[in-house]
């Protein structure tokens, strides 16, 4: 544990080494934060990941096992350990560690475990089981087939629930099949094609060597997770992100038995249905790209002028 007296020079010291830290900001003691005080990183996100796992769980945080994928910075894996909860936490790329190493050790947390390593080579044989998975930010970094089997594997390995946030994709640009299924999404850009490994890795919130990730649309997601065993998965919309983007979503994964329906017994043998790109109920596809951006430009709109819209399209 770093004495507070010296967490400013040690933390100069980590900044001078891995440089700033982007997004986690974490009060250590003595009014001393990882980036400054003030709501400045993923404390929104994290108040909304830490309620969720605890109001699930429906158990203390410190009887919980906890995997945090592709940790960044450390604060989701930091927090749980705070609570007492036994955290494994995994990151790539070592500026990133670096920095949840000194939060760690500032903190004294001998409850969380972290590991460098590239998340895709995460298993039940070489980690264990979790009761909790933490997969916030990275699954829209992977590419097809990764995206794929990653999430087998981390399905894999979780005895309870996982906890996603991604962004998807709004629009069925391209398809992919993998064991059977066919996912629909697009292609995002996340290197450039000439991008070197050293580029690459000094890029800290893009994908570790892939220069192209796949964006399943939210059916395809919702189906994915169907396919890898989780048996229930929500959308999480409390506590709220105010400035989240329309094509970023948290959902929560359950990983349960499946239950027969005495009542209903030719439903309960009938096969599940993967969920449509297009709803057979309203009959619409999921919305493009530019509706998304229009959408959510009108939710910012003063409410006179949206009244004063809804009159001119009922005329």
């Amino acid at each position: 544990m770093i004495p507070p007296e010296r967490l400013e020079a040690e933390k100069a010291k980590v900044i001078a080494a891995a440089g700033p830290w982007t997004a986690h900001n974490v009060h250590l003691a003595g009014g001393v934060y990882t980036m400054r005080p003030a709501i400045v990183g993923d404390e929104v996100k994290l108040r909304r990941i830490t309620q969720a796992i605890a109001d699930v769980a429906q158990r203390p945080l410190r009887d919980l096992r906890v995997l945090d994928l592709a940790c960044l910075e450390g604060l989701y894996g930091i927090e749980l350990a705070r609570h007492g909860a036994d955290v494994v936490a995994v990151e790539a790329r070592e500026a990133n560690l670096a920095k949840a190493r000194f939060a760690k050790d500032a903190l004294g947390l001998a409850n969380l475990t972290l590991l460098q390593d590239d998340v895709r080579n995460v298993s039940l044989a070489t980690h264990g089981a979790f009761d909790v998975v933490l997969c916030l930010g990275i699954l829209y970094h992977l590419d097809a087939p990764d995206v794929f089997t990653f999430v087998e594997r981390l399905a894999g390995l979780c005895r309870g629930f996982a906890l996603f946030d991604t962004h998807v994709s709004l629009a069925a640009e391209t398809s992919h099949t993998h064991a059977g299924h066919t996912y629909a999404g697009r292609h995002v850009r996340e290197h450039g094609d000439d991008a070197t490994a050293v580029e690459k890795a000094a890029r800290l919130r893009a994908s570790l060597d892939n220069t192209m990730s796949f964006w399943p649309t939210a059916p395809s997601l919702y189906n994915l997770l169907r396919h890898a065993g989780f048996t229930s998965v929500w959308e999480c919309r409390l506590p709220p992100e105010p400035d989240k983007p329309v094509d970023r979503t948290t959902l929560l994964a359950i990983k349960g038995t499946p239950q027969p329906l005495l009542s209903a017994p030719l439903m309960s043998g009938a096969a599940v249905e993967d969920l449509p790109e297009v709803s057979r109920r309203r009959g619409v596809t999921a919305p493009a790209p530019a509706f998304g951006v229009l959408r959510a430009a009108a939710r910012r709109l003063p409410r006179p002028v949206k009244r004063l819209l809804r009159s001119l399209a009922g005329r």
